[in-house]
């Protein structure tokens, strides 16, 4: 229940109107953040020592609690790491990465972006999703090619009947190609969108219509 302090009720003159919408205000806010905040459970657990000591300094060095690094590092854990070696994937240095693209000529890098494009996002995102729809699939993009793969940086707008999705990289102008026809072939076969892309030697940026508006 709200209170109103004293003071505000010494130098103020409210009338009922206002009270009761203020109230009405902070009784919403209330329960909005009921209603989008996810339940949670309160576990514990045993740490060694320099375990705690990491978590302790890497918290205070991002700025946050460790209890919300410990969340950060439980979250990844559930939606990649554990999939790891079930769908195939490795951890691999950007640099080397990089100088692997660098060795194929651009319409090598195409074909092979296709090729791929038409296997690999379908049958991860069936393993770990269990089921294919545009949420997945930009899910896959987010959260696998970019948030825990850190192959780039995902971004999205939606605006009226449009998605814009927007992915930064450091793979070059090769990188840009390669991601250009992996996603393209990937939507093409996933979900018979043919996107529309631009691309810029450290991005791409492609637009998909909003089907459940027509």
């Amino acid at each position: 229940m709200y209170k109103w302090p004293q003071s505000s009720i010494r130098k103020h003159k409210f009338d009922i109107f206002s009270i009761l919408t203020l109230s009405w205000i902070a009784n919403l806010g209330s329960d909005m953040n009921q209603e989008t905040r996810p339940s949670t459970v309160t576990r514990s657990f045993r740490f060694e020592n320099e375990l705690s000591y990491i978590l302790e300094e890497e918290a205070e060095r991002m700025g946050i609690s460790v209890n919300a690094l410990v969340g950060i590092i439980l979250r990844r854990y559930c939606d990649f790491t554990r999939y790891l070696s079930k769908i195939d994937m490795i951890v691999i240095n950007r640099e080397f990465l990089t100088f692997l693209l660098d060795t194929y000529d651009d319409d090598s890098i195409r074909k092979m972006g296709t090729k791929l494009g038409q296997i690999i996002p379908s049958d991860t995102i069936m393993f770990w999703k269990k089921e294919i729809n545009e949420y997945s699939v930009l899910e896959y993009i987010e959260k696998i090619i970019c948030r825990y793969g850190h192959l780039g940086t995902y971004d999205e707008i939606l605006q009226s009947e449009v998605r814009t999705v927007v992915i930064r990289h450091r793979l070059g102008k090769k990188g840009s190609i390669f991601f250009q026809a992996y996603f393209c072939s990937a939507l093409k076969v996933m979900l018979g969108i043919d996107a529309n892309f631009e691309i810029t030697d450290s991005s791409l940026k492609f637009d998909i219509i909003n089907r459940s508006k027509n």
